[in-house]
């Protein structure tokens, strides 16, 4: 019975788990990831660079970046993207995915034109929501951004 739930689980999330996949075959070829592991029935890759979430792959990194900060909380926050994964399936991408980049394209912008960091990117959906399933409370988050200079 658990095979038969951890193939159908695989399925109904194939479209961001095959980007997923692609995207750490890249990360390892490139030397972005680091460090590699399995949690939960996920593969959780610890960059150089990104964080995202595509199915059952969860990428965060622990470097600053030069639109963002380190944020402590990356993991944890793109772990909570993978319970929303699981629960939209192949509505995943154009839900929770877009909003998602075009939060991140926005935040990129800002900080271009203004030279300070997007303060409000976890305010909205879908990051908001990713913070709470990833067990992430509203005062972690407002200390974690207290701490940005």
């Amino acid at each position: 019975m658990a095979l038969l739930a951890s193939t159908a689980r695989l399925i109904w999330e194939m479209p961001q788990s095959a980007l997923g996949a692609a995207a750490l075959a890249l990360s390892r070829v490139s030397g972005d990831a680091l460090e590699i592991s399995r949690d939960e029935g996920r593969v959780f890759v610890r960059s150089r660079s990104v964080g995202v979430s595509l199915g059952h792959f969860v990428f965060y990194t622990e470097e600053e970046v030069r639109w963002f900060r380190r944020d402590p909380l990356m993991k944890r926050h793109e772990h909570g993207h993978t319970f929303q994964s699981r629960r939209l399936g192949p509505l995943y991408l154009p839900l929770v995915g877009v909003p998602s980049v075009m939060r991140l394209l926005y935040a990129i912008g800002y900080r271009e034109l203004t030279g300070k960091p997007w303060r409000r990117y976890y305010d909205g959906y879908p990051e908001r929501q990713a913070d709470r399933l990833g067990g992430i409370t509203a005062e972690e988050r407002a200390a974690q951004l207290a701490s940005e200079p």
